[in-house]
């Protein structure tokens, strides 16, 4: 009788709930100079309170571990990202747009910086790893490919030339986003990321709509 008066939302909650314990753990480890390849099951599942039988209820492996720590630790920065690019530019009043487009950059150095030990792991583990490469791959891709779609938009309002090939636009812009934002983050400190993000919002902006015909 007692068993029937369970919600079933009770153990996904209870799951959700590991599942936190195990992504903290994991930042704390690799923040404190751990690599992920040397992070054990043992280790990950006795920082983070749980049995390593709990561990594999939880995850298959070390590998699906990391794409789903990836996939929450970039869940804001995708969602600024995917925010900026549904935004439906005002040809009568770009400037607006363009200090949208300064808030996102911000944004997503800000969650990089935040993230970075456990963002540092999944570059890392792309050279290696099979299943994440191709993980990191289509989560870039994905956006990508979106990001073109509004970008069409944008043209069919002047704001971008015609002549723009917006899927190869999109493609490059993503990527170069990605790859500046984790160099500058992993390689140089906070002091610098103020001057980042002013970079990226410039060279995106003048890169997007810089030769458009109204020359706005």
């Amino acid at each position: 009788m007692a068993a029937s008066t369970i919600r079933p939302s009770d153990g996904s909650a209870r799951r959700a709930a590991v599942d936190r314990r195990v992504f903290a753990a994991v930042e704390v480890l690799l923040a404190a100079g751990t690599g992920y390849p040397e992070l054990s099951v043992g280790t990950i599942a006795e920082a983070a309170g749980v049995a390593r039988s709990t561990f594999y209820v939880h995850f298959a492996d070390k590998t699906e571990l990391l794409v789903r720590l990836a996939e929450e630790t970039t869940e804001d920065i995708f969602a600024a990202a995917y925010e900026w690019t549904d935004r439906v530019p005002d040809p009568a009043d770009t400037g607006a747009h363009r200090l949208a487009l300064r808030d996102t950059c911000a944004r997503i150095v800000a969650d990089y910086r935040r993230h970075r030990h456990v963002l540092d792991a999944v570059q890392a583990a792309t050279g290696y790893d099979g299943t994440v490469a191709s993980f990191w791959f289509e989560r870039i891709e994905a956006f990508a490919r979106h990001a073109a779609d509004r970008m069409r938009i944008a043209q069919k309002l002047g704001l971008i030339a015609a002549d723009v090939d917006v899927d190869e636009l999109a493609h490059m812009s993503a990527w170069a986003i990605e790859r500046t934002v984790t160099q500058s983050v992993a390689h140089r400190g906070p002091e610098h990321d103020d001057a980042l993000v002013d970079a990226l919002t410039r060279g995106l902006w003048l890169l997007t709509f810089g030769d458009a015909p109204s020359g706005r």
